[in-house]
């Protein structure tokens, strides 16, 4: 019986981990009991560690680069891993700037194929930025095709933050996801909050899966995708595609942490105001930091001109990861270290 893995994929800051949260408490409400891969461009783990604090998940965590590109060979040796576990379903959480179809082709090959199955392929798009998408980063063809691809790809569609602009605004999104993908499912939500039990229809725990469980993409297909026999076995293959290519150009991931002795020394507003230092190259900021006002250590996330605090129980040494466009490590290194003079 093959393991049935859902995809997530979106742009950064889109509400991807905020959606993987639902999915794994659902499935343990379900009594299932899936592996999880967890793909971070930084050095440091953030969102990985998000998932292990709430939800006590085991995750594969590949960092320092994207599993489409840069790290595409470390994937399969991650899911390879997963796979002796024995789990119920995979959940793979990609970069905000990976192409979801280097994945499923990761999938669809040996020695995977004959493991694996792709069950749904999700994306998440911001709906308070996704509008600036192309303009914005029009100096990046690469980064632009990846988006793109993002959409194509995709079987459930989900258009997140929706609550924070006008209608016009969704209907203008709805437009552009529809030239890129006129059959997925498409969803428009806040917090990452969908029905999750059409996603989950069929993945059931090993010891009593279905002999042939169905799959989400019979609900959420695409275009992308041409569906073969369901009861000949095979899969939902990609009809042949170009030649892998990078999914960015100018993006970087730059960690900075904190001197030593100095970790409890900058407030909220001295950090919220070093993010907007650094806005039109700043695509998002993540870490772990510990406040003097707040006596305790707070995960801190910013993307598209927000700011997000809550409380963390992250037990190291803190650290904030920036990624953004053409970043300049030594001046934002330079312009870090100031704060602490």
């Amino acid at each position: 019986m093959r393991i049935p893995v859902i995809i997530l994929s979106g742009f950064l800051g889109s509400g991807k981990t905020t959606l993987l949260l639902s999915i794994l408490k659902e499935s343990t409400e379900r009594g299932l009991h899936p592996g999880v891969v967890m793909n971070e461009l930084g050095k440091r783990d953030v969102d990985g560690y998000i998932l292990q604090e709430h939800t006590g998940a085991r995750v594969e965590k590949l960092l320092d680069g994207c599993v489409c590109c840069s790290r595409k060979e470390e994937l399969a040796g991650a899911l390879v891993q997963l796979l002796k576990r024995s789990p119920d379903a995979i959940y793979i959480e990609l970069t905000g700037v990976a192409n979801p179809e280097e994945i499923i082709r990761t999938l669809e090959a040996a020695p995977l194929r004959e493991q694996v199955m792709l069950h749904s392929a999700i994306t998440v798009l911001d709906a308070e930025n996704a509008l600036e998408y192309n303009s914005r980063f029009s100096a990046d063809k690469q980064l632009v095709r990846t988006l793109h691809k993002q959409l194509t790809a995709a079987h459930l569609i989900v258009v997140n933050k929706s609550d924070l602009v006008e209608p016009d605004t969704l209907w203008r999104i709805e437009k552009i996801v529809r030239k890129h993908n006129n059959e997925a499912e498409l969803v428009f939500t806040h917090y990452s909050e969908i029905n999750l039990t059409p996603l989950l229809a069929g993945i059931l725990p090993r010891n009593r899966s279905a002999a042939s469980p169905q799959r989400a993409y019979q609900t959420f297909k695409s275009g992308a995708l041409r569906k073969t026999s369901h009861e000949e076995g095979a899969v939902a293959v990609k009809e042949p595609q170009e030649e892998p290519a990078a999914s960015y150009s100018q993006v970087t991931a730059i960690t900075l942490t904190f001197p030593p002795g100095k970790g409890w020394s900058l407030t909220k507003e001295q950090l919220e105001q070093f993010f907007a230092e650094w806005d039109g190259s700043l695509l998002r900021a993540k870490g772990h930091v510990r406040l003097p006002q707040e006596d305790a250590v707070q995960l801190v996330q910013y993307a598209g001109l927000r700011t997000l605090w809550e409380d963390s129980r992250y037990p190291g040494q803190p650290y904030v990861v920036f990624i953004g466009m053409n970043l300049n490590e030594a001046l934002l290194t330079e312009r870090w270290s100031a704060l602490f003079t």
